[in-house]
């Protein structure tokens, strides 16, 4: 590869022509058609023309408004691949390698690893609003008390939630009331078969007898199968991440429920989906 400067004395000895043009492409191991070639883009377009070309793509300029905008995002501890979806909707088409240059450009990226393919997988969801509520109690160990929430699982939306000092059948059962009055009551209801949801050989369960007195299906998640109630377990860990933002749970939820889009529901939020998928 010929360097610039060896490039300018191909040209110097060629006008000169002290030298054949054989003798001067064999002194720099290049074909007489090089030689000439580079003579007449000199001739041409001078001395910038015989400047090597940047490596790599030409780094496309993103703009000051759609930078802010990513960053606001960021704050938001949305992902890429959420950024990405979230610009789209907004006209903004980014890719999502400008998306990491932006991140890293303002200290803002995190490795994300791409997560493997998964087989077999189904998506499982019941097709209307209020067909069925998830609950389950969550120990949170940064306040040191339970979390119990009931989500639909059509919608992602938080019928209710609260922190608890005890997980007991009585606390599930108020917050089951609190969410009904709110959102109407669902045809089923879902859970583990923990002990305030379950009874044992032989017992009465109090939970199960309260449902079906308010003519609510309960049904429980398959033994050694946790994806059964996976919407409720996803919640978990949505709230664990972002929960810390808000000064109380109220204002999480209300964030949750009605202005962060759900990537599960192609960016729309819980409530609007909610409230469009209802079937009275």
């Amino acid at each position: 590869m010929l360097n610039l400067k060896k490039k300018i004395w191909i040209i110097k000895q060629i006008n000169k022509m002290d030298l054949t043009v054989t003798d001067i492409a064999k002194s720099q191991n290049i074909s007489r058609g090089y030689a000439y070639e580079l003579y007449d883009k000199y001739k041409s377009n001078g001395l910038d023309a015989l400047k090597d070309k940047s490596k790599g793509r030409k780094i496309d300029e993103i703009t000051q408004d759609v930078q802010k905008r990513i960053l606001s995002l960021r704050k938001n501890s949305y992902g890429i691949t959420k950024i990405n979806s979230l610009l789209k909707q907004e006209n903004m088409d980014v890719s999502k390698r400008k998306i990491t240059r932006v991140l890293k450009q303002n200290n803002l990226h995190r490795y994300e690893p791409k997560k493997g393919k998964r087989y077999n997988y189904i998506r499982w969801q019941r097709k209307h609003s209020n067909s069925l509520w998830q609950t389950d109690f969550c120990w949170i160990e940064k306040l040191k008390c339970w979390l119990c929430a009931w989500l639909d699982d059509h919608s992602r939306l938080v019928a209710s939630a609260s922190y608890l000092a005890k997980a007991t059948t009585n606390n599930a059962i108020a917050l089951f009331e609190k969410g009904a009055k709110r959102f109407g009551y669902p045809k089923e209801t879902l859970s583990d078969r923990g002990t305030q949801f379950y009874a044992n050989l032989g017992e009465t369960s109090r939970f199960l007898e309260y449902m079906n007195s308010k003519g609510v299906n309960h049904i429980y998640a398959s033994v050694k199968k946790p994806t059964t109630c996976g919407k409720i377990e996803r919640f978990w860990r949505t709230h664990n991440d972002e929960r810390w933002k808000f000064d109380s749970l109220q204002k999480f939820i209300n964030y949750y429920n009605y202005k962060r889009p759900h990537m599960s529901l192609n960016y729309n939020t819980p409530y609007n989906v909610w409230k469009q998928d209802l079937r009275v």
